[in-house]
C-alpha cells in the first residue's frame, strides 16, 4: 500500500489549528508546526498521508496505526515523552496534536563520526530516556519502536521519546505478532523471534542507541535484513575500546547487560538501566580537593539526615552519589528542572530562591529536591551557594533500587527535613522560635 505525495498544508487550518510551516516528514505523515488560539502555544501537527489505491480494509489499518499514537502515547505524562494534547479528522485528514519541541533535532544526528557528543552529555541523555521508558512500562505501555530518529532534543539537551505509531499498551496482544514491527536494525532477539515484546524489548534497542551514541558505528549494521537478524541473534559487538579508548569501563559493563540476548541477563527495568548510567558520573566528575571515599564517607555519616543509616548504606551511596562543589552565588538546581533526586548539604550555606520571596538558607544536613520517585518532577524553586558549599546528589533511580527498608529511611529522613524548614519559615514569619517539643 503506497502513499500519495503529501498535500503541502502549509498556511491551512485543521481544526482550529493553523499550520504555520512544515518542519518533518517520514514514510507516514508529515509534521507541521501550529498555533493552538485557544491557549496562545505552539504545537507540533502530525497529517497522516493519504494512502494511494487503498481498499477501505487497507485504509482503516492505517488509521488504526495512525491513532494508536494518540491512544497510546496520550495515557503517558512524562518530561522526557513527547506529549499527546489531541487528535482529530477534517477533510479526510488524520491528525495528532502533540507537545512542539523547538529544534526538531533528534539522536540521530549525533550518531556517526565527527558529531559525537561528550560522554556527559551522552550520559545524561540515556539516563532521561531510561526513565522515561521505566515509566511508561510500569503503566503497561511498550514502545517497540525505539531508535535515534525517535528521540529528539530539546534546545536544553533534554530528550523526548516520540513516535508510539506502533506502541502496545496493557496486556494487549498486538494484532500483527505474526509479522515484524519496528526498525529491523532496533529489534531485540525476542522481536525477530516473534514472540511478544515487553519493557526489556525497548531496553535492548536504547541499548543499541547507547553503543551509536558512544562510538559512532551500529553495533549489529549488515547489507541486508538476513544478515542483520544474524548478528542480533548470535554475535557479539565489537568492544567500544576498538572505537573510543576514552571510554571508562563501566561503559562496556551497560552496553554488555543492555544487549544481552537472554532476558536473564538483560536490565530488567529501565530503572534498573538509569541507576547504571548514573554510576558514570564516578568517573567524570573531578574529586573536591582530592577527598577520598573514607573522607566522603566520615562526612556524610556525621549528618542528621543520615543519622539512621547503617555503614552498609552510607557506603553506598558514597560510591553511587554525586558529590558537587559549588562557588558563591553557584546554582546548583534551578526552578523548573526534572530533577528526580536527593540533594543534601554537605557543608557551607545553600540558599532557596522563589520568586520575589525572601531566601531561605539551608546548613549542613539539610536536604531538597523532588522527593524521591523518577518521575521528574520540576523543583519548585532555584538553588544557589550562599557561601562555598559541598552537596551530595543522589539519584532517584539509586534510591529505588535499594532495599524497602532503605527506601523508607529516605523517604522518613527527607519529611522530617521538610518538617523541620516549615517550623523555622513559621517562626520567622511569626517572630517566635521554633517549637521542638512539639507543645
Amino acid at each position: 500500500m503506497d502513499s500519495q505525495e503529501p498535500e503541502n498544508l502549509e498556511g491551512q487550518h485543521l481544526g482550529k489549528y493553523r499550520l504555520l510551516r512544515r518542519i518533518g516528514a517520514g514514510n507516514m505523515a508529515t509534521v507541521y508546526l501550529a498555533r493552538d488560539p485557544f491557549i496562545d502555544r505552539e504545537v507540533a501537527i502530525k497529517v497522516a498521508h493519504r494512502a494511494a489505491n487503498a481498499s477501505r480494509e487497507q485504509a482503516q489499518r492505517q488509521r488504526q496505526l495512525f491513532f494508536n499514537e494518540a491512544q497510546t502515547a496520550g495515557m503517558l505524562r512524562h518530561p522526557h515523552i513527547v506529549a499527546i494534547y489531541d487528535a482529530g479528522s477534517e477533510s479526510d485528514h488524520y491528525f495528532i496534536v502533540m507537545e512542539y519541541v523547538p529544534g526538531g533535532a533528534t539522536l540521530d544526528e549525533y550518531t556517526r563520526p565527527g558529531q559525537l557528543l561528550p560522554l556527559v552529555q551522552i550520559i545524561s541523555l540515556l539516563y532521561q530516556c531510561a526513565l522515561a521508558l521505566d515509566y511508561a512500562h510500569r503503566r503497561g505501555v511498550v514502545h517497540r519502536d525505539i531508535k535515534p530518529r525517535n528521540i529528539l532534543v530539546g534546545a536544553a539537551m533534554e530528550a523526548k521519546i516520540a513516535d508510539f505509531g506502533v506502541a502496545v499498551a496493557g496486556k494487549e496482544t498486538p494484532h500483527n505478532v505474526d509479522e515484524w514491527v519496528g526498525s529491523p536494525l532496533y529489534m531485540s532477539p525476542e522481536q525477530i523471534r516473534l514472540e511478544p515484546p515487553t519493557g526489556q524489548s525497548d531496553l535492548f534497542a536504547l541499548g543499541v542507541v547507547a553503543y551509536q551514541l558512544l562510538t559512532g558505528r551500529h553495533p549489529f549494521d549488515a547489507n541486508n535484513l538476513e544478515a542483520i537478524h544474524h548478528r542480533i541473534l548470535n554475535t557479539r559487538p565489537l568492544p567500544l575500546a576498538e572505537s573510543r579508548a576514552d571510554l571508562p569501563d563501566i561503559c562496556q559493563r551497560i552496553i554488555d547487560k543492555a544487549l544481552a540476548k537472554n532476558l536473564q541477563y538483560r536490565y530488567r527495568t529501565g530503572a534498573d538501566l538509569a541507576g547504571d548510567l548514573s554510576l558514570v558520573y564516578d568517573f567524570l566528575r573531578d574529586e573536591p580537593l582530592g577527598a577520598s571515599q573514607q573522607e566522603k564517607f566520615s562526612r556524610i555519616s556525621g549528618l542528621p539526615f543520615f543519622k539512621d543509616f547503617p555503614d552498609a548504606e552510607l557506603w553506598e551511596l558514597v560510591h553511587t552519589g554525586e558529590w558537587l562543589v559549588a562557588g558563591p552565588d553557584a546554582a546548583i538546581t534551578g526552578e523548573g528542572v526534572a530533577d528526580a533526586a536527593f540533594l543534601v548539604v554537605v557543608d557551607g550555606i545553600v540558599r532557596v530562591e522563589k520568586n520575589a520571596r525572601p531566601p531561605v538558607k539551608l546548613a549542613a544536613g539539610a536536604c531538597f529536591g523532588t522527593g524521591g520517585g523518577s518521575a521528574g518532577r520540576q523543583l519548585p524553586a532555584t538553588i544557589r551557594a550562599d557561601a562555598p558549599a559541598t552537596v551530595l546528589r543522589i539519584r532517584s533511580a539509586i534510591v529505588d533500587r535499594m532495599p524497602l527498608e532503605a527506601q523508607l529511611r529516605f523517604q522518613r529522613s527527607f519529611l522530617h527535613a521538610l518538617i523541620e524548614r516549615l517550623d523555622v519559615a513559621h517562626g520567622a514569619a511569626t517572630g517566635l522560635e521554633p517549637d521542638r517539643n512539639g507543645d
